[in-house]
């Protein structure tokens, strides 16, 4: 008799397990669950978003929220089953100002809707003050009328050795835009900064705003220089289960449906507990990208030294020369984080500690030599790198 309730139990469960998936099965599927780009004023970058369905038909592609400088080469696909099609995305800031510009793409069929965030970052050429924001994972889903923490750095690019900028006021912007493109929140404020400075914000939000994903954004503004960071966070509502409620007056079949509750909160506090994990990963692997642009750009200073210094060589060929590294640095972290996404996507937690702590056990000499400028000997290289272990080693 036991046995054959069990038996009941496990299959009533499995057949709400298995309706649950059905219903929400997926139509539309794509690899980008968020689109964000940072680009200095005047170029522009083609990009591809993959669009395919299980089930196939018509797809229709939709840009909101961002009025020029965002281009879909196609508005509409039609796909067959299980079939993958890839769209360019044209980003250009020929036409924009600089500053942070938020909208979405919505793909939808007759069956599904859904939205891909799009954030797209206008830099000035030169930027003398970049920053780099965090949000914990505790503020990274808050409820309408919650808080929001954010905390952030704020860093002089151009100070090395005797050029030194000292104490300087730079002009900080935080904005908070919808999805849609609607700035909700917008404040500014002064503050000096010597080398770099930690800052951390807090921002309450009122009770009756609408729930969805938004974006923070920081515009730090310096003479003609323009840096940016942005992260997105999400606001929704957080019912609460009173257990004290499902258990009044039980009898029968619910305490039957009680025990499928029960389960079905559990697998749930199972899931937030690896995504929990995976953020975690993230919050990391950001670290690591921060320590790493920052022995960086050290390194690639001691070498623009030596170049200018003791080979003579023009000022603004070197800078181009750093800036182009430095671009191709962040590149390089943005597709780290773009793979840490999509193994998080598929679910792969293993893979994707294996991937964090491939990336932070390589050997510091081989990335900061990919980092090489041109002109330097072997003698310049091995002096560099002997001041950059007395630095980072000796504090390590």
């Amino acid at each position: 008799m036991i046995k054959k309730r069990k038996k009941t139990f496990v299959f009533i469960f499995v057949v709400l397990l298995f309706s649950l998936f059905a219903v929400s099965a997926d139509v539309i599927d794509t690899k980008s669950i968020l689109l964000k780009f940072s680009l200095q004023k005047g170029s522009s970058i083609t990009k591809n978003l993959s669009i395919s369905s299980p089930v196939g038909g018509e797809i229709n592609l939709m840009l909101k929220g961002i009025d020029g400088g965002v281009i879909l080469s196609e508005n509409q696909l039609v796909l067959d089953k299980d079939e993958e099609k890839n769209i360019e995305v044209f980003f250009d800031t020929k036409q924009l100002t600089e500053g942070v510009y938020v909208g979405h793409i919505e793909a939808s069929s007759n069956k599904e809707v859904k939205i891909i965030p799009v954030i797209f970052e206008v830099e000035s050429k030169d930027v003398f003050f970049d920053s780099n924001i965090e949000i914990p994972v505790k503020y990274s889903e808050i409820s309408p009328g919650g808080k929001l923490v954010i905390q952030f750095n704020i860093f002089d690019l151009v100070s090395s050795g005797k050029n030194k900028l000292n104490s300087t006021s730079v002009d900080v912007e935080y904005t908070v835009h919808d999805i849609n493109g609607n700035r909700v929140i917008s404040e500014h404020e002064t503050i000096v900064v010597n080398r770099q400075i930690s800052i951390t914000k807090a921002m309450v939000f009122p009770p009756n705003i609408e729930t969805g994903q938004y974006v923070f954004s920081l515009v730090v503004t310096y003479k003609s220089s323009v840096g940016i960071t942005s992260e997105l966070f999400t606001i929704s509502d957080k019912p609460i289960f009173g257990i004290a409620n499902a258990v009044d007056g039980f009898s029968g079949m619910n305490v039957v449906l009680f025990f499928i509750a029960f389960i079905f909160v559990s697998l749930i506090l199972f899931f937030i507990y690896i995504i929990r994990d995976r953020d975690k990963m993230f919050l990391e692997l950001r670290t690591y990208n921060n320590s790493e642009m920052e022995r960086q750009r050290y390194f690639l200073n001691e070498q623009a030294k030596i170049l200018i210094n003791q080979k003579g060589k023009n000022k603004s060929e070197v800078k181009e020369q750093i800036d182009e590294k430095i671009n191709k640095i962040k590149e390089k972290q943005k597709q780290r984080v773009a793979e840490l996404r999509e193994l998080k996507k598929n679910g792969d937690i293993e893979r994707m500690k294996k991937k964090l702590d491939e990336w932070k056990n390589k050997g510091y000499n081989t990335t900061l030599m990919e980092y090489k400028l041109k002109s330097l000997s072997t003698e310049d290289m091995k002096e560099i790198m002997s001041k950059w272990k007395e630095k980072y080693k000796a504090n390590a």
